[in-house]
C-alpha cells in the first residue's frame, strides 16, 4: 500500500512584474509503500528541497496533488492541516531543532504530550524507542550536554514517537562526523527494519544514501532516474558514486567515507 504518492506535481516561482518564471518542479511523479526506506538525490538546484517542502506541506503545488494515506493535504484548512501534520508526519532536520529549554526526554516525547496521550503509554513508547537508538542514559540531559550524534538520535525518536505515516529527512547527517553519521543511518536502519517505519530522505551524501532501499534521482525538477539496493551496500554505494558522476552537476559537500 502507497503511504505517499505525489502525482504529476509541478511548482513554478517567478511571474511578478519580470514576468521570468522558474519550474523547479516538472510533473514529477512518486510513491512510497508503507516500510519503504526512500532516499532523494540530485545535484544543487535539481528540485528536490522544493520537492521536501511540498511533501512536507511547508510549500504548495502550482499543479497535481499530493496524498498522505489517502488524505490529500492542500485540501485541509489551516487547523486541520496542523493536525495532519503532527500526527501523520515526522520530521528530522540537519541542526536537529530540538529545544535548549527541555531535557532530551521532554524534547522526543513533545508530540505525545502535544496530543494529550496518556503519561503510562508515553512512557512505554519513550523506553522502546530510545533502547532501540541506544540513548536511555541520555534522557535527563540537556540538549548542550550531550553529542551530535546523540542529539541526531534524540531527533529521530522524536520524529517517529507518534507513529507517523512517514518521517521526512532532510540532510541529516550534514552536521555530524563519520561515526555519528554512521551511528544515526545504523538507527535510522534499524527503526525501518524493526518497527516498520516508512522512511523518505533528501541527502547529497552517498555513504547515507547507501542505507537506502531505492534512491530516486532528479534532474531540473524530472526523475532521472533510480537505483534500488541488493544485499551489498558496499556494491550500493559505488552504484550511487556511479549514477551522481552521470548525473552531473554540483554536488555540496559529498562525502568522501565509505561504507564498512
Amino acid at each position: 500500500m502507497a503511504v505517499l504518492k505525489a502525482q504529476a506535481l509541478s511548482k513554478i516561482y517567478g511571474a511578478g512584474q519580470s514576468g521570468v518564471t522558474y519550474r523547479a518542479l516538472d510533473q514529477f511523479e512518486l510513491e512510497v509503500e508503507r516500510g519503504e526506506f526512500v532516499g532523494v538525490m540530485g545535484p544543487s538546484g535539481s528540485g528536490k528541497t522544493t520537492l521536501l517542502n511540498m511533501l512536507s506541506t511547508i510549500d504548495k503545488p502550482t499543479s497535481g496533488r499530493i496524498e498522505v494515506n489517502g488524505t490529500d493535504p492542500g485540501k485541509l484548512n489551516n487547523k486541520e492541516l496542523a493536525l495532519f501534520r503532527r500526527r501523520q508526519l515526522g520530521f528530522i532536520f540537519q541542526d536537529f531543532n530540538l529545544l535548549d529549554t527541555l531535557s532530551i526526554k521532554e524534547n522526543i516525547v513533545l508530540p505525545l504530550v502535544l496530543d494529550a496521550v496518556k503519561v503510562e503509554e508515553i512512557e512505554r513508547r519513550l523506553g522502546e524507542i530510545a533502547g532501540v537508538l541506544g540513548i536511555t542514559h541520555i534522557m535527563d540531559k540537556r540538549t548542550y550536554e550531550v553529542s551530535g550524534g546523540q542529539q541526531q538520535r534524540a531527533a529521530i525518536a522524536r520524529a517517529i514517537i507518534h507513529d507517523p505515516a512517514i518521517v521526512l529527512a532532510d540532510e541529516l547527517t550534514g552536521n555530524l562526523d563519520s561515526k555519528s553519521a554512521k551511528d544515526a543511518m545504523e538507527s535510522l536502519k534499524r527503526l525501518n527494519e524493526e518497527r516498520d517505519t516508512t522512511i523518505l530522505m533528501v541527502t547529497h551524501d552517498p555513504f547515507a544514501a547507501s542505507y537506502c532501499e531505492r534512491i530516486i534521482f532528479i534532474k531540473d525538477g524530472k526523475l532521472f532516474s533510480e537505483l534500488r539496493r541488493g544485499t551489498n551496500r558496499q556494491a550500493f554505494f559505488q552504484q550511487i558514486l556511479d549514477a551522481l558522476s552521470v548525473l552531473g552537476g554540483n554536488f555540496d559537500d559529498v562525502s568522501p567515507s565509505r561504507p564498512e
